[in-house]
């Protein structure tokens, strides 16, 4: 194959497309399983932390390096439009633009289609630190409500958050959720549709261990786009986990 063609998942045919859903619909359950236990999490502290006006700020920011690691998994394999990625967004532009003869797909909903813009939306605005934030940040250190001290530089390191902070963060999370949920539910029709039979979906657990089998084609990919070996590790022969 060229470079293209190992970059580029080929949408050209029925069975192709059916690979390609499967495997966004089985990582979004993962994904899902895990924000769907971090929401519990979060929903236990609102009740620990009930009648208390702050929350201790490592409380909170355990929390969020959890959500947010799998949200953004979740935005990238729903929201993508990468043309390299693999992901629900691109999958419909891209049968839209290039229709197959035995693929059909069923018009989405319209709240599952704005909810997939969105998710695009969203996905490129958290990928990145906006220069328009920095914009909105100067412009309260201009009105007087922030400060911005040049000499000596300040690292600001919160102790604590509000409880109203801290439940508006859950309260999102939870929302997400049945947001994402919804685009998921979308992508199984489209995918029985494809198959041409209700499909089951098992959880299947198994003994043997997660290991560095499981990273080949990981490695593999990385190698495609150009990366090599793990950024700050010396030997090329570490995998990405």
């Amino acid at each position: 194959m060229g470079k293209k063609e190992d970059k580029q998942f080929p949408l050209t045919n029925k069975k192709n497309c059916a690979v390609y859903l499967n495997r966004i619909i089985s990582s979004c359950e993962r994904c899902m399983d895990r924000l769907k236990k971090y929401n519990v999490e979060g929903n236990k502290l609102l009740v620990e932390y009930m009648g208390k006006d702050v929350v201790p700020h490592e409380v909170y920011v355990e929390l969020l390096d959890k959500t947010s690691s799998v949200i953004m998994y979740l935005l990238n394999l729903l929201g993508d439009a990468q043309t390299s990625s693999i992901s629900y967004f691109k999958f419909h532009k891209h049968i839209s633009k290039h229709p197959i003869a035995d693929v059909r797909l069923n018009p989405l909903e319209d709240e599952t289609r704005e909810l997939l813009n969105d998710f695009n939306r969203m996905r490129n605005w958290q990928n990145h630190i906006p220069e328009s934030l920095l914009v909105a940040e100067m412009e309260q250190v201009e009105a007087g409500k922030m400060t911005l001290p040049m000499d000596p530089v300040s690292i600001i390191v919160y102790k604590n958050v509000s409880y109203a902070y801290f439940k508006d963060m859950v309260d999102i999370n939870v929302s997400f959720y049945k947001s994402a949920r919804k685009i998921i539910q979308a992508a199984k029709r489209d995918y029985r549709n494809i198959y041409g039979k209700s499909v089951i979906y098992n959880k299947v657990y198994v003994d043997k261990p997660l290991d560095f089998d499981k990273s080949v084609p990981t490695k593999k990919s990385a190698k495609v786009q150009g990366i090599k070996g793990n950024i700050g590790l010396d030997s090329e022969d570490e995998v990405k986990k």
